[in-house]
């Protein structure tokens, strides 16, 4: 599995009020957990099966097949400037509410992916007074509802080689994005809440029906990609909506598993986890499918603005100054979430106009950000003819320049401000990451980290090098440590 987010699942009363005004209940964590506990049971089909063929890694290395963690209650001043990592948000809150939000990155594995519970748990581990182990959910999942995305909404007319992504409006609503809230209640200090932001249901259709198909028949059948193709799970807290859909139907499922495998095993292995699943997404994402995802990770980060009472009781249109933010994402994630946040290059839909100003105090508040793996340096070689909906680094620069004007208009700021800060946090053997460059409005701090074991110096196993970022206890102390704090 090459999923680069962090998603965990909760299964209560749906949020369907716009904007934000819903109440929410408080889920149960333990359905979750089972599920959790089954899919660290089944993890990663590419993992396992690949260690039958471990023995070519080294060969392959070796004849060059293969590329060569690390309530407002007072007046804002100038020393929020001091943030340099979430402990110093955790520690010194200043009264302000904290969101964390979560976007995944290329290969998610859609409803089995629980990064996100290793990383709520890790934070708790780290604070030690949260009331629940991982935090508890907010609402159930709380799906993009407006413009192109309510329920009698029209399908897009998107076609692959002549033929309709999505055939009717059920099969749209399938492909619906969705948040999922949860919040950390302490004991000892004030709630954060976490705000996963899941834009894989509209990739699903293309990959499964064009790639995962075909390439069962090319290369080999993926049990894995076509189990998750193949599930059909209505969400039954949610009317209309779903949380898995059968994009290939149980009996071409059952038909395609039946064929035989053709290419090498770690190479398919690879084409199937790596090229299949993943490069796929972030060719879609940079087409003409981003302005979908764009549009819907803006409504669900203004759905996610009222996750405490007291969001929701203030003034939708209001600006929130009592809210700070803090943004983890894996590889594409990050590009996304940023082009979603700069609205001033972007497409804007009908539901999110008007909004822009609210997502220029987001910016604003915003004041770190991790990357989990990033293609940075991959993505701007797509953008040589300057600033650009798709050129990372203009977005980038937009959050420096809002960060800094929010800051210098803070009381006792001298008219000066610290730039924002992103922490990137690499394997140098993770075949999918590259080191962020300086950049001009914000602070860059790249951090190398060892995700698997090296193999007689030789391998390391590419699946856990970019996947376990968030089960590295080197990346969470990196994250969680504050900054007069020192490694131990």
């Amino acid at each position: 599995m090459f999923q680069l987010g962090f998603r965990g699942r909760a299964w209560n009363n749906h949020r369907n009020k716009w904007p934000l005004q819903s109440e929410k209940a408080r889920g149960s964590m333990e359905e979750a957990n089972e599920k959790h506990q089954h899919r660290m049971q089944h993890d990663g089909s590419f993992r396992i099966s690949l260690s039958g063929a471990w023995f070519l890694w080294p060969i392959l290395m070796l004849s060059g097949s293969l590329p060569g963690l690390y309530s407002q209650s007072g007046p804002v001043t100038a020393a929020s400037q001091s943030r340099v990592s979430l402990a110093d948000s955790i520690r010194h809150p200043q009264g302000k509410e904290i969101h964390i939000f979560y976007i995944h990155g290329i290969g998610s594995d859609g409803p089995d992916d629980y990064d996100s519970l290793a990383l709520r748990k890790s934070i708790c581990n780290y604070l030690k007074d949260c009331t629940a182990p991982a935090g508890s959910a907010l609402g159930t999942w709380d799906y993009a509802d407006q413009a192109e995305f309510q329920n009698d909404s029209p399908v897009p007319p998107l076609q692959y080689m002549d033929e309709l992504v999505w055939k009717d409006k059920e099969e749209w609503r399938a492909a619906t994005p969705y948040a999922i809230h949860y919040q950390l209640t302490r004991s000892a200090g004030p709630t954060l809440y976490v705000d996963e932001l899941n834009w894989w249901p509209l990739t699903f259709a293309l990959k499964c029906r064009q790639i995962v198909a075909s390439d069962a028949a090319f290369v080999a059948p993926s049990k894995a990609r076509i189990g998750v193709c193949s599930r059909r799970e209505p969400n039954l807290d949610v009317p209309l909506r779903f949380k898995s859909y059968d994009w290939i139907s149980k009996d071409d499922a059952a038909r395609l598993l039946k064929l035989p495998s053709k290419g090498a095993r770690a190479n398919r292995e690879l084409k199937n986890g790596l090229m299949d699943w993943g490069f796929s997404d972030a060719v879609m994402a940079l087409g003409p499918l981003r302005p979908y995802i764009q549009n819907a990770l803006r409504q669900l980060i203004l759905k996610s603005l009222a996750d405490s009472p007291e969001s929701k009781a203030a003034d939708p249109a209001g600006p929130p100054v009592d809210q700070e933010f803090i943004i983890v994402s894996h590889s594409l994630g990050s590009y996304l979430i940023f082009s979603a946040l700069n609205v001033d290059l972007a497409h804007v839909d009908s539901a999110t106009q008007g909004f822009d100003k609210r997502f220029e105090q987001i910016l604003a508040r915003t004041s770190l950000v991790y990357f989990f793996a990033n293609q940075l340096r991959l993505l701007e070689l797509a953008s040589l003819d300057g600033a650009t909906d798709k050129n990372l680094v203009t977005h980038l620069k937009a959050w420096g320049k809002a960060r800094c004007n929010y800051l210098k208009s803070l009381p006792d700021s001298g008219q000066k401000c610290q730039p924002p800060r992103i922490t990137a946090l690499n394997d140098p053997s993770d075949l999918l990451t590259w080191t962020v460059p300086s950049l001009p409005t914000v602070e860059v701090k790249n951090v190398s980290v060892k995700n698997a074991t090296h193999w007689l110096g030789l391998i390391e196993n590419p699946t856990p090098a970019h996947n376990h970022y968030v089960r590295n206890k080197q990346v969470i102390e990196e994250m969680l440590k504050a900054d007069s704090d020192t490694m131990r």
